[in-house]
């Protein structure tokens, strides 16, 4: 069986797309992978066979000096991509939607339907196209081309809403750009064949808008080995957080920071340490560094964080709780509570109770869940100094994963459905 992938970066393990693509198949070695992306750079995963790249220069270069767009890439290769990379970097910092229908615009004209991509479909004949749903319109022209020359079945993967009008903006092009972006998402789910979606909420919300069955479908990980769990914990305790706390979710930092020092006023109880690659402000310094209570630690490396969760007594995961945060990430669901459910220690999570990541946290019983200074304080409270109840919430969260996130289980509905 051959299945061709569709993304718009590269399929490399260093980025969030070609790493998920690469948890979902990397044990597939009876199925032909085929890799086409939407920019330059070079692929890094050792699972596609052979990839294609069509990319905005590309599409530039054709526009004013008539070469030919679209190539196959090899791994020695080297593309002049910083050009292009800067611009996507600018235009999602300052959400330039200017610069999203001018990227679109270009797509719609631009000519990549052409032989040489044309050349590489016909040549690998996939009988499966797999492809990431995405918040820009382009791949779904793309994806919409090859499934005509291809006849291929279409497999669709919803990792964000990209879809419902549960946004908040007060910006027209905004809410023309996300009309459009609706219309090419229906046209191609009403030709897919199998649809997964990230999250429960998601499932549910987009079974009843498109009429279609959708699987759940997130991050799998082994867990067959049952782990060693902690029964005694540190003094004071010691709580972890890993990651970005970029739009807003900091916030939900400096709930917590504030959480413990009114724990932590009459004796040093909990203490929390974060490890971000977030710049850090004036602003997010006064918040998040408390004294005896609570500490920026700055960027560790990738390889350094299993070390430093193993180490934990409680890992913190947070949400934003502002309006155009929460419903930009009201469907998805983080990857990381994946990993924390493999490290088998308890969780604290606080954000929105509706959001997905959360949801799914209340659903399973497997977190210490507040979204409130106060209720977090009288949690806390209530687990501190209770051994035992901490346990009993890193055991549920290891059952949870094991449940839901099981890679076995994974591999064996992608198997089936492809």
């Amino acid at each position: 069986m051959k299945v061709l992938v569709i993304t718009r970066a590269p399929w490399r393990n260093d980025n969030n797309t070609g790493n998920t693509l690469t948890n979902l198949f990397c044990e597939m070695d009876d199925i032909e992978f085929y890799s086409i992306y939407l920019r330059d750079q070079v692929p890094d995963n050792a699972i596609a066979a052979r990839s294609f790249s069509i990319s905005e220069r590309q599409l530039l270069n054709n526009l004013f000096k008539k070469t030919v767009v679209g190539k196959e890439i090899f791994a020695n290769d080297k593309t002049e991509a910083m050009m292009e990379e800067n611009i996507y970097s600018f235009a999602k910092k300052k959400g330039n939607m200017f610069l999203v229908w001018l990227r679109d615009v270009l797509w719609s004209f631009g000519q990549w339907k052409n032989d040489n991509l044309k050349n590489f479909i016909k040549d690998i004949n996939p009988d499966v196209i797999f492809m990431p749903m995405f918040c820009c319109v382009y791949p779904y022209r793309v994806i919409h081309y090859i499934s005509k020359i291809t006849k291929a079945k279409i497999i669709l993967f919803h990792p964000d809403d990209n879809y419902t009008l549960k946004q908040f903006s007060l910006s027209p092009i905004f809410w023309l750009y996300r009309f459009n972006l609706r219309k090419w998402v229906k046209k191609i789910v009403n030709i897919s064949d199998v649809n997964y979606a990230i999250s429960h909420i998601q499932k549910e919300e987009y079974e009843k808008a498109f009429n279609k069955p959708f699987k759940v479908l997130t991050k799998g990980l082994d867990f067959d080995e049952v782990p060693k769990f902690k029964t005694e914990y540190n003094k004071p305790l010691q709580l972890v957080f890993t990651g970005n706390i970029g739009v807003n979710r900091w916030r939900s930092l400096a709930i917590i920071a504030d959480a413990l020092k009114e724990i932590n006023a009459d004796g040093i109880k909990a203490q929390m340490k974060i490890y971000t690659a977030t710049p850090i402000t004036e602003k997010l310094e006064k918040a998040l560094n408390i004294e005896n209570s609570s500490k920026i630690m700055g960027f560790v490396d990738s390889s350094e964080v299993a070390g430093i969760q193993s180490n934990a007594d409680i890992l913190v995961h947070v949400e934003a709780m502002d309006l155009k945060n929460k419903l930009l990430v009201r469907q998805s669901f983080s990857t990381k509570i994946v990993d924390y459910f493999k490290s088998a220690r308890p969780i604290l999570a606080v954000g929105p109770k509706d959001v997905a990541s959360i949801d799914h946290l209340i659903r399973n019983d497997c977190a210490i869940v507040a979204d409130n200074k106060q209720e977090l304080v009288e949690k806390l409270t209530e687990y501190i100094n209770n051994n035992d109840k901490l346990t009993e919430i890193a055991v549920k969260g290891y059952e949870c994963g094991k449940k839901y996130h099981n890679k076995g289980k994974n591999y064996s509905m992608l198997i089936e459905d492809l």
